[in-house]
């Protein structure tokens, strides 16, 4: 029976050995337990954050497809509107048509001359571009303000002379002719309503290439702009041509638009509803000097339709 017994025995012994294990040799299973619930909760956290992202990736998608759908929804709204605009722009040239036959003498008036207020907005379009362009890249670094003054009295004197010089024997001719003191009214209205039907042709007679060239040589031997080089005088005489069709424009215009020259230069009080601004801010009431000259309707005393740009009396230029 012992032998049986042994075994038994043997088995209590070692049961009792591992109950008697010191807890020093404890902790690593502890650890392992530690690690593991450690590393569930990371587990749990990774789940959460792709959770996350996967929302916030969805929203994202749901933004941009609402912002793809208000693009297309623009881009159709836009090509309406240009065919709308289009629409309207043959409307309004059909308009002017209309108005030209219904018009006594209108009928006479080429369909590429600006009606007066096309004509108002070029002036203000040459004042604030081509004007401004020279004034800030080409004037201003090099001169002082009484070569500013000296470089547009001169080119609006000039030009100025050249569309006289073009019209005024035939005017004259017709005065001696008819015995008319002055060919002012019905008479001239006819002549200019002539004049735009041919516009074009005339303004490739009156403004010429070498009649710009010899004006740009005679104002820029005086300034000596651009160290005079080639690239400058090309630059004053494209200035010049555009200038000469302006001026050609408001010679033949009906009723005909006079800048006042003379004003070109002279220091006067600042007043909003005569002046405007070349360069910075200028108060009421403030002195300043006119550079560019107001237009008026048929005289220089008429009625105001482009506002002379001054400058400041103190205006500091870049030179």
């Amino acid at each position: 029976m012992q032998p049986s017994l042994y075994p038994s025995n043997l088995n209590n012994v070692s049961l009792a050995k591992r109950d008697k294990t010191p807890p020093v040799l404890r902790p690593p299973e502890a650890k392992k337990r530690t690690d593991m619930s450690v590393e569930s909760s990371e587990g749990h956290n990774g789940n959460e954050d792709e959770a996350s992202l996967r929302a916030e990736l969805q929203d994202t998608k749901s933004k941009m497809k609402v912002i793809t759908t208000k693009i297309n929804t623009m881009r159709k709204e836009k090509d309406q509107l240009q065919k709308e605009n289009q629409s309207l722009q043959e409307e309004v040239h059909s308009l002017q048509a209309s108005l030209r036959h219904m018009i006594p003498g209108f009928s006479n008036t080429s369909s590429s001359f600006p009606m007066l207020n096309e004509l108002i907005s070029k002036i203000h379009e040459f004042y604030k571009c081509e004007c401004e362009d020279i004034f800030f890249d080409l004037l201003c670094p090099e001169l002082s303000m009484k070569g500013i003054i000296y470089f547009f009295k001169t080119a609006f004197q000039r030009l100025t002379e050249v569309v006289d010089r073009y019209f005024k024997p035939t005017e004259e001719l017709l005065k001696k002719t008819g015995c008319f003191g002055d060919i002012e009214g019905p008479l001239m209205n006819a002549l200019r309503k002539s004049y735009q039907s041919t516009w074009k042709e005339i303004l490739e007679k009156c403004i010429q290439a070498d009649g710009m060239k010899r004006i740009a040589q005679e104002i820029n031997g005086n300034l000596k702009l651009g160290e005079e080089s080639e690239e400058t005088q090309e630059r004053i005489e494209e200035f010049l041509e555009k200038m000469g069709e302006l001026l050609l424009c408001l010679y033949i215009s009906d009723p005909t638009l006079k800048p006042n020259m003379e004003d070109i230069g002279s220091k006067v009080i600042y007043n909003p509803m005569k002046h405007e601004p070349l360069d910075g801010f200028i108060k009421a009431k403030e002195e300043c000097i006119v550079v560019l000259p107001s237009v008026h309707k048929i005289t220089v005393d008429g009625e105001v339709v482009t506002k002379a740009l001054v400058l400041q009396v103190g205006y500091e230029v870049l030179n």
